[in-house]
């Protein structure tokens, strides 16, 4: 059976997508998997330049992917534009600080003795 993706403000169907079968479910598992097993081992530095291109193309396609948002969620233009940019600036953001975050850390002796109080 198809999906449809329906515009919820009109019911009209704007396109459809065939159903995968077993073998094309499990190809694409097997491939997300490959990419998992390789993505694990690249470093911040290169999480960082795949998240700020990431970010440039919602920039660069705002319009776009506001419209679909819209077509499809019948969420206000301005909104998913807003939305859109929101998006981008978070993958900035997390561009900059993942390392950061996600650091070791190490609690002084202080630190421990003020937990105890």
């Amino acid at each position: 059976m198809p999906i449809a993706t329906v515009n919820p403000a009109n019911g009209e169907t704007l396109k459809t997508f065939d159903e995968l079968d077993a073998g094309q479910i499990e190809q694409r598992l097997a491939a997300a998997h490959a990419a998992f097993r390789s993505h694990r081992t690249t470093g911040f530095a290169e999480r960082a330049r795949l998240l700020d291109r990431a970010a440039d193309l919602l920039d660069q396609d705002r319009d776009d992917i506001a419209r679909t948002m819209t077509i499809e969620m019948g969420k206000p233009i301005a909104a998913a534009r807003a939305e859109a940019a929101k998006c981008a600036k978070a993958m900035r953001w997390y561009a900059r600080n993942a390392e950061r975050l996600l650091a070791d850390e190490h609690p002084s002796q202080a630190d421990v003795a003020d937990a105890g109080a």
